[in-house]
């Protein structure tokens, strides 16, 4: 019977089999999951339903960044303004449900766009895969430092006693500021007299003119705010504001109906994978807990809070909820 020789491996082939042999002990401490999942394998798309420069976008900015850093692979902010973000929601809700093209949203703005649209292509929350909250601020309630409103309750009195006379500046029909104030009204059992301008500047310009008695308005007005020209009556978040402590939330001020948190986040496709959801929603955690993020995100009004997926996707259930009976209250309709 012959005997075969073995032959050792020779320096180089030894070398390279060790290297091997590492390779595949490291990819073994790999997370299971991330290993079955590859993810991500090319270029993420943040795609935003507003134009380039606002407070949306430019978080959505921060995120890409550092998911890129962390990822290794581009992620590219793609803006996709107009039909009130439903143009950018639609191609989302339509993407491959991989995880590589995800949609930033502001729940309220997401809620009201599909209460005003009927006819989407779209279901507001079963076409998307919740990830994770991204910042959560808050709305003021402000009115002209000479105004004789000194707080909540003397608005909400005057508004009582005159039915329909006390006007407001909102950013236009069925935003943010808009709907906010109705909310305001209806928890107050008020009503205000609405007066809408087209974005933030104008209606913040009337309310330091005097041509409204007050106005729902995001950190845009902070300038005016901490000059002393405008004075915040109450915040409408669910805690007290680290830019002005001293003002109380609209539920210390007596109507908790009222509260909303301005927050932006980010959803996908409907059926991305789980494994994929939880990468995500790590990466993201992981991100929002760097000192600068927190900076520059507080900088744009936002507390960075990141969230389970399940979570978020409570509150876009609850702000689509509430928001679209609000919609058909006031009687809103696209024009």
């Amino acid at each position: 019977m012959a005997q075969h020789t073995r032959h050792p491996l020779p320096l180089p082939g030894r070398r390279q089999a060790v290297l091997a042999l590492a390779a595949m002990a490291a990819g073994a401490a790999l997370p299971l999951r991330a290993q079955q999942a590859g993810f991500p394998s090319r270029t993420v798309r943040i795609v935003v339903g507003f134009p380039p420069g606002g407070s949306s976008d430019s978080a959505a900015r921060i995120l890409s960044e550092k998911l890129a850093a962390e990822w290794g692979q581009p992620v590219i902010v793609e803006n996709r303004p107009g039909a009130g973000s439903t143009i950018a929601t639609a191609q989302v809700a339509s993407a491959p449900p991989d995880g590589h093209t995800l949609l930033l949203i502001a729940p309220g703005t997401h809620a009201v766009s599909a209460a005003l649209f009927p006819n989407l292509s779209y279901d507001p929350v079963r076409s998307f895969t919740s990830i994770s909250q991204v910042g959560a601020g808050t709305y003021f309630v402000l009115v002209n430092a000479s105004s004789p409103y000194r707080s909540l309750k003397d608005l909400l009195d005057d508004a009582r006693a005159r039915p329909g006379a006390v006007s407001y500046a909102s950013t236009g029909n069925g935003s943010g500021s808009h709907l906010v104030a109705e909310s305001l009204a209806g928890a107050g059992g008020v009503k205000f007299l609405h007066t809408p301008y087209n974005g933030a500047a104008p209606a913040t310009l009337a309310l330091l003119s005097g041509q409204v008695a007050f106005a729902i308005s995001d950190i845009s007005a902070i300038g005016h705010l901490q000059s002393g020209k405008l004075r915040a009556l109450a915040v409408t978040s669910s805690r007290r504001s680290r830019l002005v402590p001293e003002v109380p939330t609209v539920a210390e001020a007596g109507v908790p109906q009222a509260e909303y948190v301005l927050s932006v986040g980010l959803v996908g496709p409907a059926g991305i994978p789980a494994p994929v959801v939880e990468q995500l929603n790590a990466a993201i955690t992981k991100v929002l807990a760097q000192p600068d993020v927190r900076q520059r995100l507080a900088a744009l009004g936002f507390d960075a809070e990141p969230s389970s997926p399940q979570a978020y996707g409570q509150v876009i259930a609850n702000e689509v909820d509430r928001f679209g009976k609000l919609v058909r209250q006031v009687g809103l309709k696209t024009s």
